[in-house]
């Protein structure tokens, strides 16, 4: 059972980087839905992964304070909820500005900072699936404190880009940015 639970988090996490590679080399609305069901499909392999981190802490700490378990399951699984978060908020912002997306009526940085955010992204997952197709992460379901940290560091300026891309989306967004041949 574990190890087909494992495969399953494993191939979203697959999926989604071909969706993502298919967000790369498509335009407009291929690229907008290629990228939404990247970022969900990720969103599901991560939650997935979150649910056996919580289940770990579960078992380690039965005797624990409320306190103890909530600091346990935030030092273990702060990476995934903070990658989680921000893949979140931007398919919020991919789905809310859709239509602006889709008819091209957003900045040119736009496409700039959607391809920083895929690839950092890109890093963290790389990271995080290094580390969780061990044996290590397979009995303790844990990660290397280097590899937590790296994927704070990623996630946070994840985080910054994808506020910058908000903030594209919100006010640089006007119909006047087409050529006229």
């Amino acid at each position: 059972m574990k190890d087909w639970y494992s495969t399953i988090y494993k191939a979203c996490i697959f999926a989604s980087l071909v969706a993502f590679i298919m967000g790369f080399f498509t335009q407009s609305q291929l690229s907008l839905g290629a990228y939404i069901a990247g970022y969900s499909v990720l969103t599901l392999g991560i939650m997935m992964i979150l649910i056996v981190l919580f289940n770990n802490v579960l078992r380690v700490t039965e005797n624990s304070s409320a306190l103890q378990i909530l600091y346990s399951i935030l030092m273990t699984s702060g990476p995934f909820i903070l990658i989680l978060a921000v893949i979140s908020f931007v398919l919020f912002l991919l789905i809310n500005y859709q239509d602006k997306i889709i008819a091209g009526q957003v900045a040119p940085s736009y496409n700039s900072f959607s391809n920083i955010i895929v690839m950092l992204l890109l890093v963290q997952v790389y990271l995080v699936y290094t580390n969780i197709n061990t044996d290590t992460f397979e009995s303790s379901g844990k990660i290397p404190k280097v590899t937590s940290s790296l994927v704070y560091l990623l996630g946070v300026l994840t985080g910054i880009c994808s506020i910058i891309l908000s903030t594209i989306l919100k006010y640089y967004s006007t119909d006047g940015f087409t050529n006229i041949n």
